[in-house]
């Protein structure tokens, strides 16, 4: 189809590939090639790929034979940089898999060669889109919340007994880390997002309590931010099979917020709701008040909203808005996780670089 955006699927062996693909149908994008050079992956597990699609051995003869506007890019914490600069070396536009590398360090030479070739890279924090996210944002700018005192975050989920723990994304090697690195970063992008207010020095406690498995499984993580709150974050693989608790609770001097992201199972339909109290003369009639969003059920990698961020990546492509996270935001994070598990290791607080 003439004027169609093309694209080229890297890494089908990752947890994300099939729901990812399920959004990339719903968007104005066609996916004609796929790169997976583990041969004892089976391709057909990923049934959203579809039959027409040319199926690469390796990412570099994708990105060297195939001609594609944009990298989808779902790889290892290692391989992430590798790819997405030899991408941008041939001028094709990146979709990347948070946290995007290992280390800040593996990620700053892509900055450079990015920046070179002038591509659009959008790294994958689609919670910024959630319109509960968009509207505590909002709140925040307007000052809702007074002078910031406190932030509560949680991300739990099934423990490791009920996941394959042989993937690459339990390997130290290739990940760095464990429960932190793959579900708790969501709330180290999205939270100083939403309150414009960066974390700049964090303490961590790390638990590795599954047998064989060479990354955290659990990680208590204390942080100040810029303005001098004060914050906790708690990540762990410690619930049955298909659960999760998550939740994201703001104290201001003004104003209080209290959201469960997630709900009880993975999913992205039914309803979420968000509980606010204000001490301003507005709120005095009733002063604490509940905001409660339905979803529509979408297929894919966050639903309706999450097709909205991977939208909002496609226009900037074409000079029209920026990307909802770029590797700006990525790097932040990564500097983050690296004075998280430094501190972990060397049991005392660690600034975190540049702040």
């Amino acid at each position: 189809m003439s004027g169609t955006t093309t694209v080229g699927y890297l890494g089908l062996d990752h947890h994300h590939a099939e729901p990812y693909l399920q959004s990339l149908a719903r968007l104005p994008v066609e996916v004609t090639c796929a790169a997976e050079p583990d041969e004892s992956f089976t391709v057909d597990s990923v049934g959203s790929l579809g039959t027409d699609a040319t199926l690469y051995r390796s990412y570099e003869a994708l990105l060297e034979e195939a001609d594609v506007d944009v990298a989808w890019i779902t790889l290892s914490n290692r391989e992430t940089p590798g790819v997405v600069r030899a991408a941008a070396e041939r001028g094709i536009d990146v979709y990347a898999e948070k946290p995007m590398a290992r280390t800040a360090a593996d990620l700053e030479p892509v900055v450079d060669a990015v920046d070179r070739h002038g591509v659009t890279v959008a790294a994958s924090y689609p919670w910024r889109a959630h319109p509960i996210a968009r509207e505590l944002r909002r709140r925040a700018e307007a000052g809702f919340f007074g002078d910031l005192r406190a932030v509560f975050a949680r991300f739990v989920a099934s423990g490791l007994a009920h996941r394959d723990t042989s993937h690459y994304l339990f390997d130290d090697a290739s990940s760095r880390g464990g429960i932190l690195q793959w579900l708790g970063v969501h709330w180290i992008d999205l939270v100083p997002w939403i309150l414009g207010d960066p974390i700049v020095r964090v303490t961590a406690r790390t638990s590795c309590g599954t047998p064989d498995v060479d990354v955290e499984d659990g990680m208590d993580l204390q942080f100040e931010t810029s303005s001098g709150a004060l914050g906790t974050l708690q990540s762990g693989y410690y619930l049955r099979e298909g659960q999760y608790d998550t939740a994201v609770e703001i104290y201001g001097t003004d104003g209080r917020a209290s959201w469960d992201p997630m709900g009880r199972t993975f999913g992205f339909d039914g309803e979420t709701t968000l509980e606010l109290d204000s001490d301003d003369d507005a709120w005095a009639s009733s002063p604490h008040r509940t905001i409660t969003y339905d979803y529509e059920p979408t297929p894919g990698y966050g639903g309706q909203w999450g097709i909205e961020f991977m939208q909002a990546f496609l226009d900037a492509r074409t000079g029209q808005g920026s990307v909802g996270a770029g590797l700006d935001d990525a790097l932040e994070v990564l500097r983050v996780l690296d004075a998280a598990y430094e501190s972990a290791e060397a049991d005392r607080p660690v600034r975190v670089e540049g702040r």
